[in-house]
This record gives C-alpha cells, structure tokens and sequence, in this order.
C-alpha cells in the first residue's frame, strides 16, 4: 500500500478537505497542484476539484463510495452538476453537516444516533451508533472495501462488534501525532492513504498495516 505525507489549504487536517474512493477524489478548487498530485499518485484516482456549500470542507459535509455519492439537500445546485459528471449523486434529506455524522463503504453506512432522519442510504445496509462516546462518526471512523481504522478511545467492544457487522479486519490508530479523530486527518482507499505531515511514521505503520486487511 502507498502511504504518503501532505497538508491540504496549508493544514494538516486533510480529511476535512476531501472525499476519496477507489477511482476518484474530490478536493477543494483552491488546493495546489503539489497537494493534488500528491493524493492522485499514492491513491491512483482522477483529481476533481469542486466546493460543496460553497466550502471547501467537502468531507464534513458529504460522503463517497464506489457507486454514489451523498450530499445534503442545501448543497448548491451548480456544485451538484459538477459532481455528476463524474458520479452519481444521491441527495439525503437532512440540514445536517452529513459527512460529519456518517463513514461508508460500498456494502455498509456507519451513521450516528442522532441523525435520526435518515432511515435508508441507497441499497446499503445501516449500522447505527455512536463511537467512542462521540456522534462524529465521521471523523472517528475511516472506512474502505478493506479494513477499517476507528478512534483509539473506541472500546474493544465496539472494534469487535464493528468487525463482525462489518466482516472487516479493522483497528484504532490516531493521525498527526496523536488525533484522535482519524478520519479528519486522513484520507484513504484501497490503493492507498495519504495522511498530514504530522502523522508520525510509528503512526504510518499503524495505519498502514491496519488498512491492509
């Protein structure tokens, strides 16, 4: 698996700034060239550069997989043209931050308690909880096809109880020298990670030897 280093917008927080899966990114329009090469070679996907709500924190409002991708009925309706170019796009009724409150993969969506209004995502299958004592599920799970990294503070039961829902190998790790919330430092798929510049490279192991599967 490729892992490398990089900031998005100057931060290291990257996970906040772009959705991936195993084919195609989306970065904000305002990233530079170096940051979108950088997620383009190490996760071998085509760079799409858009906003979403007119921001560029396109991870803490929307969420991608394989087939689709999800996005909050206030999204932007030119923003919304540009995506389904690319992927089809499927508006979820909230006025929620969506990406905040859920992590998918092609067969599962991991959506927190209290985003009861949503009862059915697509044809995937519903795991809801909270991790880690936290409803940001979003920023304390990272999902793929393969394997799962979840938020240290996270209970053995809860790792156990996701491997088994999930049929998933999967494990904790934190990001940039000690983040917890794994996603909102990270991004990943099945070619790859790419993680901020802070991430340790005890950190990169972890990560990458859990992503593996």
């Amino acid at each position: 698996m490729n892992i490398k280093r990089t900031k998005v917008l100057g931060s290291d927080y990257l996970g906040l700034f772009a959705i991936t899966n195993d084919k195609l990114c989306f970065v904000p329009d305002s990233i530079d060239t170096k940051s979108a090469k950088i997620i383009e070679s190490t996760l071998d996907v085509k760079v799409v550069k858009t906003l979403l709500y007119d921001s560029s924190l396109l991870a803490v409002f929307a969420k991608m997989n394989n087939h689709e991708i999800f996005i909050p009925e206030y999204a932007i309706g030119k923003e919304i043209e540009l995506i389904e170019k690319e992927i089809k796009v499927n508006i979820v009724n909230t006025n929620k931050a969506l990406g905040n409150l859920i992590e998918i993969n092609d067969d599962f969506a991991v959506i927190s308690k209290t985003l009861k209004e949503v009862t059915k995502l697509s044809k995937l299958t519903l795991i809801r909880t909270n991790i880690a004592e936290t409803d940001a599920i979003g920023s304390a799970l990272l999902l793929t096809n393969k394997s799962f990294l979840i938020n240290p503070n996270a209970s053995k039961e809860e790792i156990k109880n996701l491997q088994q829902t999930l049929n998933l190998n999967g494990g904790s790790s934190t990001a940039n020298t000690g983040d917890a919330f794994i996603r909102n430092s990270m991004i990943a798929n099945k070619n790859g990670a790419v993680v901020g510049e802070q991430t340790t490279g005890h950190e990169m192991n972890r990560i990458e030897e859990t992503l593996e599967g």
